[in-house]
């Protein structure tokens, strides 16, 4: 006799695949699909941008995840209220025929102004995991020269893509994740998790970092102060198939349009922020110039915007300064207008992150100022 509990946990876990077939079996899936046409007619915007809300760091079958890449795809697409998805599936399982697999997948859902995808993989060594993305090939961490952090650099330097730093620190039994950031930064690396699954900023961005002795910088700012110019990112980083619908944070786009060209751009310029809630929508700009620019030094004026879809009231808002809090506004809004004036100095890097009265925080990429 198989226990209750196996039953349990085998419909918990498949529950999503056991919903596609009773939605194929009911008819239902073709008006589910123009539900989402419908529904994302309509798009939130701020700072002059549309912004398009999903996660990048996603695994399935491929790797160690549930669902092969056409079940992760169609879930995403037809089941979630995301406007971009990518898989990433680990380096270490990833065979030709799966890479192709994965890309013949994005492209069927990948839908001009209804639904962006993308491919990428996971580089999943020892010395901490990378999520690249939009790359023709792949390489892996058990392959020299790309076995090494400085290895995987020098593929990625090379190739057309961008990249992230996953879950930092959760990779650092011996001390020398991500060789602590002292390679020459890359601009293909554009952003650092700072939430991942369920663990929220609390993890990967409220941390001491790797260094002692340094102000309690976190990874993030630990980083962006060696030089890699990183904005704020975030994945669910799902392997049980419920994409979409596993948090409701999210990493949040701002582009012109829901194209991949449009998206791809606007990762490669920085022009993202990460939230723990999917409704928030953040802009940040100096001297005119959103989130992720690189500026050079002068005296610029500022200003924050935010709202959010659901009416929620933000309480707080502070700007980063290097690391450090510069400034503080303690406010009740549902729309929020800051400005001021800033100094800035060869070097320097700006973010602000906004929490709302349920304690849901959203933290921007910075703005950059020439060194």
């Amino acid at each position: 006799m198989i226990p209750l509990t196996t039953i349990n946990f085998n419909l918990m876990k498949y529950r999503h695949l056991i919903l596609i077939i009773l939605l194929s079996v009911s008819g239902s899936l073709g008006s589910y699909a123009q539900k989402r046409e419908f529904d994302h007619i309509k798009r939130q915007t701020i700072g002059g941008y549309n912004v398009y809300f999903g996660t990048l760091h996603n695994h399935s079958n491929v790797s160690d995840g549930l669902g092969t890449p056409h079940d992760v795809y169609y879930y995403a697409y037809r089941f979630s209220d995301m406007d971009f998805f990518s898989l990433a599936d680990h380096d270490l399982w990833i065979e030709p025929s799966e890479w192709d697999a994965m890309k013949i997948a994005a492209d069927e859902f990948n839908k001009d102004g209804v639904f962006t995808t993308f491919r990428g993989f996971e580089w999943s060594s020892d010395v901490g995991h990378v999520a690249v993305i939009n790359s023709e090939e792949y390489c892996s961490c058990k392959a020299e020269p790309e076995n090494t952090f400085t290895g995987l650099l020098n593929w990625v330097n090379k190739t057309e893509c961008v990249a992230f730093f996953n879950h930092p620190g959760r990779e650092d039994v011996n001390n020398n994740e991500f060789n602590h950031f002292t390679d020459t930064p890359s601009d293909k690396f554009v952003g650092m998790e700072l939430w991942n699954g369920r663990n929220e900023f609390s993890r990967y961005y409220y941390n001491d970092g790797y260094y002692p002795n340094d102000d309690k910088k976190s990874f993030y700012d630990e980083a962006n102060m060696r030089g890699w110019k990183l904005g704020a990112t975030g994945s669910e980083d799902n392997h049980r198939g419920d994409h979409g619908n596993y948090t409701q944070k999210r990493l949040a786009i701002l582009a012109d349009t829901l194209t991949r060209s449009a998206l791809y751009e606007a990762l490669k310029s920085r022009r993202f922020y990460s939230t723990l809630d999917k409704t928030l929508a953040l802009s940040f700009k100096v001297g005119g110039n959103e989130m992720g620019a690189i500026i050079k030094s002068d005296t610029y004026s500022f200003i924050v915007s935010a709202s959010d879809t659901e009416n929620e009231i933000f309480t707080i808002v502070q700007m980063y300064k290097n690391g450090k809090r510069l400034n503080e506004w303690n406010i009740i809004e549902l729309d929020v207008t800051i400005t001021g004036e800033i100094d800035t100095s060869p070097g320097d890097y700006y973010y602000v992150k906004v929490t709302q009265q349920d304690g849901n925080e959203a933290i921007s990429s910075p703005v950059f100022i020439e060194n």
